[in-house]
């Protein structure tokens, strides 16, 4: 029996430890729940100036330029401590990418909720157009409102055409 009882003793400690580790330490996933990365891009704002940023979101659903474009729409997270680049309320109607060029359609809201300023707008144009050219196969945006071509969103920058990703 004296023999047994530091076997016993080790045993019970490596089941200790390893269902410590399981319960606290090993990621908390259930199976086919794997995350996977997107980029979008939000603004950080310093007592002088404000910056658009790449910010890197972990989703769930397999990455593509939908599932970016609606992380960009929810704005930042609790624990990020930056300022949206899309105005709240703004809704994604349909995304159609083709030959290098992707068709964002937005709900309205994307005009009647911006709150002006030429730097806000070109802002929201780049976290836009950025966000959707991280994926290689997309080389222009094309931003629709309503299903509708519009001017411009706050007056200031035409999209009427394609924009590119400005590095």
């Amino acid at each position: 029996m004296r023999s047994l009882k530091p076997i016993l003793i080790t045993v019970v400690a490596v089941a200790l430890v390893l269902g410590s580790y399981l319960l606290l330490i090993a990621p908390r996933q259930q199976p086919g729940t794997a995350e996977h990365p997107v980029t979008v891009y939000l603004i950080e704002a310093t007592p002088t100036d404000f910056f658009l940023v790449p910010v890197e979101r972990r989703v769930e659903e397999p990455p593509s330029p939908e599932v970016a474009l609606k992380e960009l729409l929810k704005g930042p997270v609790d624990d990020e401590e930056l300022l949206e680049s899309v105005p709240g309320g703004v809704r994604l109607l349909d995304l159609e990418v083709r030959g290098g060029l992707a068709t964002a359609n937005f709900s309205r809201e994307l005009v009647t909720n911006f709150p002006g300023g030429s730097l806000t707008e070109a802002y929201l144009l780049e976290a836009i157009v950025n966000t959707l050219t991280e994926f290689p196969d997309i080389e222009e945006v094309q931003i629709l409102v309503a299903g509708e071509i519009i001017e411009s969103i706050g007056g200031h920058i035409l999209i009427t055409k394609p924009l590119q990703r400005n590095d």
